[in-house]
């Protein structure tokens, strides 16, 4: 049967309607039952909003939306469901959506429950705040230098790394990657705004530059870590350590100009 241009166009409308909830450049990624179990299976805190393409809340939360997926895009995934899409009627069922937009954010993955979103308005601010707060920490802080040695000799069983920079406060990257390894790598932070607590493990003087320090499992030695502090070169070289295939003897790439920690 071939279809009329007009009828064409009324088949197509609500997907065309649902891809233009959110702005054409947007880090809010669309996903299927399929595709919503990947994401829960990667056991990192993600972000799910439950939409239906003619709900006006809907529309008028994506831009925010969008706003907070690209504000802490690579560390929070943000992704959406069309509740509208026959295929998908089913996951929003299952997962308590009674109303649109449903926004819930899930700290672990399927290891955990989902919480939704109560902060207020939908703003990409209150989004931010709220998605960013609901990242499980899994950090140890260690203030002083004698609990650097006692941290270390308890978690020996594991690999540890531990971040020292010059804020009394580690960043949420870190928070995050504590989080996506957790039960794999243990992680610390020691703030060392003058650098004098790396040197004394024998990591140089120099204060400027964060530094992360790797101590494989079984060792108390550790081995500074010299590639790029960002996301994704510091998830690629975890899940080496993680894995055990990580070449902890020799540094493999230049210390970077400018930290991300």
């Amino acid at each position: 049967m071939i279809l009329s241009p007009l009828t064409a166009l009324l088949v197509l409308l609500p997907a065309l309607v649902s891809a233009a909830i959110f702005p054409p450049d947007t880090k809010v990624k669309m996903v299927d039952p399929k595709g919503f179990r990947r994401a829960m299976k990667a056991n990192r805190t993600a972000v799910v909003a439950f939409v239906a393409p003619w709900c006006g809340h809907c529309q008028r939360m994506a831009p925010e939306y969008s706003k907070a997926a690209k504000n802490l895009h690579p560390l929070v995934p943000f992704y959406a469901v069309d509740c509208d899409e026959e295929g998908n009627k089913r996951l929003c069922g299952e997962q308590g959506v009674q109303g649109f937009p449903t926004v819930k954010v899930y700290p672990r993955g399927n290891q955990g429950p989902s919480v939704p979103y109560d902060s207020g308005e939908r703003t990409s601010n209150n989004l931010i705040r709220w998605a960013s707060r609901s990242v499980p920490n899994k950090i140890k802080s260690l203030p002083k230098v004698d609990d650097i040695s006692a941290w270390v000799d308890k978690k020996n069983d594991l690999p540890r790394v531990i971040l020292f920079n010059k804020d009394k406060k580690y960043p949420l990257l870190w928070q995050v990657l504590g989080n996506n390894f957790w039960q794999k790598i243990a992680f610390g932070h020691h703030s060392d705004p003058e650098g004098e607590s790396a040197q004394s493990l024998g990591f140089g003087p120099d204060g400027k530059n964060s530094k992360v320090l790797v101590y494989p499992a079984g060792s108390n030695d550790p081995v500074l870590y010299q590639g790029a502090t960002k996301y994704e070169p510091l998830i690629k070289f975890f899940r080496a350590v993680a894995n055990g295939t990580a070449d902890l003897t020799t540094p493999t790439t230049a210390a970077p100009p400018k930290d991300e920690l």
